[in-house]
């Protein structure tokens, strides 16, 4: 208990990193009742916990995952702070339309790949993954681990479908279209960019991972 509230305190401060972008507040994303249970909700989040543990070993950290169900942004946040690595998930990502459980454990993923999936960096000093190479440890290495937890039938189109509402979530935080299979972002960055690609490209970098492809060159050079 000591140690959720710790995280609580932490992840509320200005220190914490939210890592999906809300540009719109006002949009009418959310529904007045949740689309994933509380007990779901929470279930989701602290179960990718324990069953990603041993992440945090290498680090000489304790990996805490909560699901707040107070506050009701549509957001999350994380922390590497002291001996433990931190991730803490909105309530309002429960009432999100585009989400369902399965989504929502693709964003806890994401959130691990922060934490996990090494570099590109977008952070140095707190050994923070830039937004694309979260997004590609997510599908690549943890997708389909997480939605076994839950449910081991059909995992593949689990994880295509979840890479789907995940980029629709994106794409309507930032007013764009929502991504598809046959609509690839086709830009080609000059230098790795390590802050937020388009929902497109994330996307892309999702499909990447599940099929075991290259990072897209929409945001990522290799060296």
């Amino acid at each position: 208990m000591n140690y959720l509230f710790t995280l609580i305190l932490i992840l509320s401060t200005s220190s914490s990193l939210a890592s999906f972008k809300n540009f719109d507040y006002k949009s009418n994303r959310t529904t007045k009742y949740p689309v994933i249970s509380k007990r779901v909700f929470q279930r989701t989040v602290e179960k990718m916990g324990e069953e990603f543990s041993y992440l945090a070993d290498s680090f000489n950290e304790k990996l805490l995952t909560y699901a707040s169900w107070i506050d009701p942004t549509y957001d999350q946040a994380l922390a590497r702070r002291w001996d433990s690595a931190q991730v803490l998930v909105y309530r309002g990502m429960a009432h999100r339309r585009e989400l369902n459980r399965d989504a929502l454990a693709l964003v806890v993923c994401h959130e691990l790949g922060h934490l996990y999936a090494g570099h590109p960096l977008k952070n140095e000093n707190d050994f923070i993954a830039a937004e694309g190479q979260a997004d590609y440890f997510a599908t690549k290495h943890c997708i389909r681990k997480a939605l076994a937890i839950f449910d081991k039938k059909n995992i593949e189109e689990r994880a295509i479908e979840a890479s789907k509402a995940v980029g629709e979530f994106l794409a309507n935080n930032w007013g764009h279209k929502h991504p598809r299979i046959d609509t690839p972002d086709e830009s080609v960055v000059e230098a790795t960019n390590l802050s937020y690609p388009t929902p497109q490209c994330r996307f892309d970098t999702y499909m990447a991972g599940l099929k075991g492809e290259l990072r897209p060159r929409c945001w990522y050079v290799e060296n």
